[in-house]
């Protein structure tokens, strides 16, 4: 680009692996100044492991190429991910699907991940403990004020919405009155766990706990599903559970329900390892369990205004399927970081934008839809497929096609295109 670069004032709210693999992005292009808040005391990731896909993997390098350690650094492994019937007449059998198997994945524990990613950015530029109270303009499109409880204000000419489903960035975006504002039930929980090997290898038993072999294990039934991830070495197993239509109406947050009642949404479950990661979680919560409700999006009518955007759980719902939001958030990341790259003015950022909705929103929009189809299949709940490991590995098969085949370099292509053809227009 010619002509001098403008500085461009860049807030990203959230302090998720989103928002930290876009402030990395940013960090290398010296016309932009960014600042990362985040709510909490400090900077948090929620879950137990994600899978990255070597696609996630090419994405990180694109972001910032002095990334290429960082999994090491966070310690991620390689691993196998194996998905079993739970219950029925087939219990206990793998659900064969060859292609899926050829990924190459690590896992890695999130927070250690955030970690390494914050890891060297400026500390002028990443803000824990920052509550926004709200976030007005200075006028229709200009500028961006982002208030603070306390009575603090912060003056940018973008705002990038990374803070969740139940952030405040999409009210911003989206305006008070749009029917895709507020998330919405979807009939399931999940409540996650970890404990000591020994305990549960002493709990579950040997087969599927091999400490020389990393594995994330999955259990389909009906309207349930078990999930263990073992990081091998005789670390920590993580363990969630996750339950559909079980009866548990969500109260808020939360489905609560007594260790006897969660133990009767797993009852027609007999496989010895299943009933083992039942029984460690009501060991300990001896009172109440709290199923934590999946919340989803609509589908919003766009991720961006004239200053502003969305990425990851603050535009869409994607379901936690083997890494997939991870992959998402990262190529919003990349994409975005890449068009704001190229703006060498206030005046270009709206154009910057509105490429990003029109590239990314639409491939999020894809995700959601096949996660749904998969988060069907993985309770047992679809129709056609039931609990039928035949007919399963050919139907997951199809639906990871779609969401693990990441065409981060079209995308790219299009959204630089798109950008330059409404920057002539203006």
């Amino acid at each position: 680009m010619s002509g001098p670069q403008s500085t461009i004032r860049v807030a990203i709210v959230g302090g998720g692996i989103g928002a930290a693999a876009l402030l990395r992005g940013l960090l290398r292009h010296s016309h932009i100044a960014a600042d990362i808040y985040e709510s909490r005391p400090s900077f948090k990731e929620e879950g137990h492991s994600i899978a990255l896909t070597s696609a996630a993997e090419e994405i990180l390098l694109k972001l910032d190429p002095s990334l290429d350690d960082c999994l090491s650094r966070a310690e991620a492994v390689y691993t196998a991910s194996e998905f079993r019937i739970a219950s029925g007449p087939y219990a206990g059998q793998l659900v064969d699907y060859p292609s899926l198997n050829d990924y190459k994945e690590r896992m890695v524990d999130p927070q250690k991940l955030l970690d390494e990613l914050l890891r060297g950015t400026p500390p002028r530029m990443v803000h824990a403990n920052s509550r926004i109270s709200s976030i007005t303009e200075v006028s229709p499109g200009g500028c961006v004020i982002l208030n603070f409880v306390g009575g603090t204000q912060k003056k940018y000419d973008i705002v990038v919405g990374a803070d969740g489903v139940h952030g405040i960035t999409r009210e911003f975006v989206l305006g008070a009155d749009d029917p895709a504002l507020r998330p919405q039930h979807t009939g399931v929980w999940r409540l996650p766990i970890k404990v000591p090997y020994k305990r549960a290898l002493d709990a579950m038993g040997p087969e599927f706990l091999d400490p020389h072999r990393p594995c994330q294990t999955s259990w389909i039934g009906d309207g349930t599903f078990l999930q263990h991830d073992y990081m091998g070495g005789e670390k920590d197993v993580h363990i969630t559970a996750y339950a559909a239509n079980s009866g548990y109406s969500p109260q808020g947050w939360a489905s609560l329900l007594t260790p006897e009642e969660f133990g009767a949404v797993f009852a027609n479950i007999p496989l010895t390892v299943c009933r083992g990661m039942v029984n460690l979680i009501k060991s300990l919560y001896t009172v109440q369990i709290a199923g934590i409700s999946y919340m989803q999006h609509k589908p919003a009518r766009t991720y961006v205004t004239k200053n502003a955007a969305l990425i990851d759980g603050a535009a869409h719902s994607v379901v936690l399927v083997h890494g997939v939001n991870a992959l998402i958030g990262l190529e919003e990341a990349y994409i975005l970081s890449v068009l704001l790259s190229r703006v060498a003015s206030r005046a270009a950022i709206p154009a910057a934008l509105q490429a990003f909705d029109h590239v990314c929103r639409p491939r999020a929009e894809e995700a959601a839809r096949h996660t749904i189809q998969c988060g069907l299949l993985t309770i047992g709940k679809d129709q056609e497929v039931g609990l039928d490991p035949y007919l399963m590995g050919p139907r997951l098969q199809y639906h990871w096609n779609v969401l693990k085949e990441s065409k981060i370099e079209a995308q790219q292509a299009n959204a630089i295109q798109l950008m330059d053809q409404l920057s002539m227009q203006h």
